[in-house]
């Protein structure tokens, strides 16, 4: 990865085990799939994600050239999103075809049953779609 993206944990956040492992997968993903690195640069707005299932909130502050991630929601993040720790795994598993997420295989079906179940919220979707879709190309595994 190069060395001018940054991912750093805030003060607080490296006691909390999903803010690590969101660390260490976006660096894998980085490392191991470059151009990736386009779509991480373009971000640059808050993300919350509240994990409901679990009592946990994390803040994922996008700059343009690095990510800190903070304990807890920080302002009014320009996306929300509110999901049971299942279903933020599952996230992390949709697959990227032609430049979009893929919902039409398992992990796919398994996010939009959430969504329609209620057990995936996403505020700021329309607002902010285009960061919606490149944060879903950069965690995805695939």
């Amino acid at each position: 990865m190069p060395n001018d993206i940054s991912i750093q944990l805030a003060e607080g956040a490296e006691e909390i085990g999903l803010a690590v492992m969101l660390k260490d997968l976006l660096l894998q993903n980085l490392t191991e799939h470059p151009h990736k690195l386009s779509d991480f640069q373009k971000l640059s707005i808050p993300i919350g994600l509240t994990v409901s299932d679990a009592d946990l909130a994390l803040t994922l502050a996008f700059d343009g050239t690095g990510l800190t991630v903070f304990p807890g929601i920080r302002g009014v993040p320009g996306l929300n999103i509110t999901a049971e720790a299942q279903t933020v795994m599952d996230l992390s598993n949709v697959r990227i075809k032609w430049g979009l997420p893929h919902y039409f295989d398992e992990p796919g079906q398994a996010v939009l049953a959430a969504m329609r179940q209620g057990r995936l919220k996403i505020r700021g979707m329309l607002m902010h779609f285009p960061s919606l879709v490149r944060l879903s190309r950069v965690m995805s595994v695939h």
